[in-house]
């Protein structure tokens, strides 16, 4: 039910977002299309291993849960990579841009880093591999790693947005992105760190909830910047043509 609903909000309103961009279609939008296939594949993996895993074999099962471990990872950085693009995109400093590229090469490793970790985490451990619906006890070492990297990564994309705001007049509709990427950089560090105590408690399927919710609300986040801008902007519109009728 929890993946059903938060990854439907999720979807539509990335499909939202990348509607309102057809006409500029550029990396972060790519990066956030990218977010929303994990999160599909993710899905079937859910509800292939969740609600009755007798249904598939032994070994599918085991490669359903690998299959949402990979996917959960997949899901928040290709989100935090659409953030950043974002970023990338209204930053006039060419500089800063090529540092900016520079770290989402290093989003992509600590991405592939974070999934293989989960593999040798999990592979010398066998008991988790004989149960019903098989889990991986996910160790302290893995609740620690994704902590930090939650922490720094969503820093730096609250750092990010911030350096270019205090250059910016009120008004400059550049600014309220920015503004909106620093609120909403947060909630995504809050569940990151509900999740990582869940993992550090054995908090068993609660592990998986959390990683359902982080993961719907780090999409739901790299699409918001996007799509509340556009709507502000064509509120905006409205709003100044409406004006100059009555002028008339």
């Amino acid at each position: 039910v929890t993946s059903g609903i938060c990854s439907a909000f999720a979807i539509v309103i990335t499909c939202i977002r990348l509607y309102m961009r057809r006409d500029r279609f550029w990396w972060d939008d790519a990066c956030a299309f990218l977010s929303m296939i994990f999160l599909f594949v993710q899905i079937v993996s859910v509800f292939m291993h969740v609600p009755n895993p007798r249904v598939l074999s032994h070994m599918d099962n085991i490669a359903a849960y690998y299959l949402m471990a990979a996917t959960f990872y997949a899901i928040i950085w290709t989100a935090r990579l659409a953030i950043l693009y974002s970023v990338i995109r209204i930053d006039p400093d060419p500089r800063t841009r090529r540092i900016l590229h520079r770290i989402a090469i290093i989003f992509i490793v600590i991405l592939l880093i974070m999934i293989a970790q989960v593999l040798w985490v999990c592979e010398p451990m066998h008991d988790w591999k004989n149960a019903a619906s098989p889990q991986c006890p996910l160790n302290k070492q893995v609740a620690i790693c994704q902590l930090v990297t939650d922490i720094l990564s969503d820093g730096l994309l609250i750092y990010a947005p911030l350096r270019l705001i205090w250059g910016m007049d009120a008004i400059d509709g550049t600014r309220r992105r920015l503004m909106i990427i620093f609120s909403t950089c947060i909630v995504t560090t809050i569940v990151s760190l509900v999740h990582a105590a869940f993992i550090l408690t054995d908090g068993g399927i609660r592990v998986v909830i959390a990683a359902i919710v982080e993961d719907t609300f780090s999409l739901i986040v790299c699409n918001i910047p996007v799509v509340v801008t556009a709507i502000m902007r064509k509120y905006g519109k409205n709003e100044e043509e409406s004006d100059h009728a009555r002028q008339s």
